[in-house]
């Protein structure tokens, strides 16, 4: 019931654009019939001493303001069409501008009473898909990213976002390769193999050889019978693997992904002193492909693999081997659900190998066992830092929408990525399933918070756009009469374009209201 989060999230962000629609009609004396709250039928009603009246709706899905002559209907001096040009604008344009403020205000309020947690580290290449792009533009596992398309790489979201948006472009890399800086061009795909993304690369972040930490020791303790002094503590710094030091946690990564041993001994330090482990290495499915024999047989994620035929699996390496010398023929995958499990016995059918394009994959197996720990550092800001970074987020959230249209004109960006109510309460219902999971009531109102923030830029970005039946189609008509110096396009005719305007705009709320029903009916998300 988490999605019913996004109907207070729907309301603020309505309540405030209308306010600046009402705040600013009444400034310039227009006459307001009504202030209402969603949608009727009317639920209750209160009308003040000058006879404007403010209504409670049952469909909580918006909002409105009813203002005198908005069409060009009336001779009442105070009526909206009787206003001037500058006058009206401003009306026009003020729901808008109230959504931007709201998110600046929010945006704010997280940073400055919350904070960040930023996570150490560059941006990096984590692991990198055979027969992908990357693969074919030579990226390797452990590449820093410097620049793509000439920005500056900050985040691991600033490369997800850039691929995203231009899919019919080269994208251009600087990557830096053990200090060496290397230039790489990827072609990304608009349709890439399930479970890899548009380059064919896992995103994560290069820390030191020194800030490597362990985690989850909880179940690892629990796994290996480890008690006291001897058992592992969070964020016990990881000295060597197998005798061996890595200069990144990739670099690690890489090594217990790549292994054929059984096991690997793991040495930690804290304190100044050094605890030594036999740690069990472990296959485990990291994702079963759609459509394919594994998935009809329910084979689950996270299922530790431990034979393919009678051929033993204790890690990755061992799997790939046995599937690969299997291909194309039926094999019997032996598996357990957890360490003490019974083995479970599941037959594929039809194609076993690797291969991306595959018409039925193999399930992808990873090795597991011990978490790794990237360290963070928690940022608290000043109230000026603060302001700052609300700027930066909100500009940052306007510059997405229009490249976002573009994306959706030259076919980078899907339609059926476009959410409509049923949508947003979708993405509503997850993002607080996993704040409140992860950070509590607070994490649940941060969380909140900046959702709230990023739909309302994208409702007043959107709503003032030159489009028939918004605000800004609205504000087209009011600079026409401003050019030709008074001349106003008959209302009648006005009113025409916009309901032209609103039946187009009605035709896709459907169309993205059906794939949003399809798409939750289904079981699936958002890319």
């Amino acid at each position: 019931m988490n999605w019913l989060w996004f109907i207070p999230v729907l309301l603020i962000m309505v309540v405030v654009h209308e306010m600046g629609h009402f705040l600013t009609a009444r400034l310039f004396k227009m006459k307001v019939h009504e202030f209402g709250i969603g949608f009727p039928p009317k639920v209750w009603s209160k009308k003040t001493k000058d006879g404007m009246e403010w209504s409670i709706n049952l469909l909580p899905i918006g909002g409105f303001v009813r203002i005198e002559g908005e069409n060009g209907d009336s001779d009442d001096p105070n009526s909206f069409g009787s206003k001037p040009p500058w006058q009206r604008a401003i009306v026009l344009a003020a729901g808008a501008t109230m959504n931007i403020l709201l998110a600046l205000v929010l945006y704010f309020a997280v940073t400055f009473f919350g904070g960040k947690d930023v996570e150490n580290g560059r941006p990096a290449v984590v692991d990198v898909a055979p027969n992908s792009p990357a693969a074919a533009a030579g990226i390797r596992p452990g590449d820093v990213f410097v620049t793509i398309n000439n920005k500056p790489v900050k985040t691991a979201n600033d490369i997800s976002i850039e691929t995203a948006l231009d899919k019919n472009n080269p994208i251009q890399l600087v990557l830096d390769r053990n200090g060496e800086q290397v230039k790489a061009s990827v072609m990304p795909r608009k349709t890439p193999p399930e479970g890899e993304g548009a380059m064919g690369v896992s995103l994560g972040n290069a820390v030191g050889g020194n800030e490597i930490m362990i985690g989850a020791v909880s179940s690892l303790n629990k796994q290996l019978g480890l008690t006291g002094a001897n058992a592992f503590q969070e964020k016990d710094k990881i000295v060597s693997v197998d005798g061996k030091t890595f200069a990144t946690n990739l670099e690690l990564l890489n090594y217990l992904r790549t292994t054929d041993r059984n096991n690997v001994s793991v040495t930690v330090q804290r304190n100044g002193q050094t605890i030594t482990h036999d740690i069990p290495l472990q296959a485990r499915v990291e994702l079963v492909y759609k459509n394919s024999s594994a998935a009809s047989q329910n084979l689950p994620v996270g299922a530790i693999i431990t034979r393919v035929n009678d051929t033993p699996v204790h890690n990755s390496a061992q799997y790939t081997q046995a599937i690969t010398a299997n291909q194309g023929k039926e094999i019997t995958l032996y598996y357990k659900k957890t360490a003490d499990a019974a083995e479970t016995p599941l037959i594929l059918l039809s194609d076993t190998s690797l291969s991306p394009t595959a018409a039925n994959r193999a399930p992808k197996v990873g090795n597991a066992s011990f978490a790794i720990v990237r360290p963070f550092t928690h940022v608290s800001y000043s109230p000026v830092e603060a302001a700052g970074e609300a700027w930066d987020q909100t500009i940052f959230a306007i510059t997405l929408i229009p490249r976002t249209f573009k994306g959706l004109f030259d076919g980078s960006v899907a339609l059926s990525n476009l959410a409509g109510p049923i949508g947003m309460a979708q993405i509503t219902d997850t993002v607080v399933t996993q704040s409140t999971e992860n950070g509590g009531f607070f994490g649940l109102l941060a969380t909140l918070s900046i959702l709230m923030a990023l739909l309302s830029v994208n409702l007043g970005v959107v709503n003032i756009l030159p489009l028939p039946a918004l605000d800004g189609g609205r504000l087209v008509f009011v600079f026409i009469e401003m050019i030709t110096r008074g001349r106003r396009v008959p209302p009648e005719k006005e009113s025409l374009v916009h309901f032209a305007g609103m039946v187009a705009l009605l035709s896709l709320m459907l169309l993205i209201a059906w794939q949003d029903v399809v798409r939750l009916v289904g079981g699936g998300g958002f890319n």
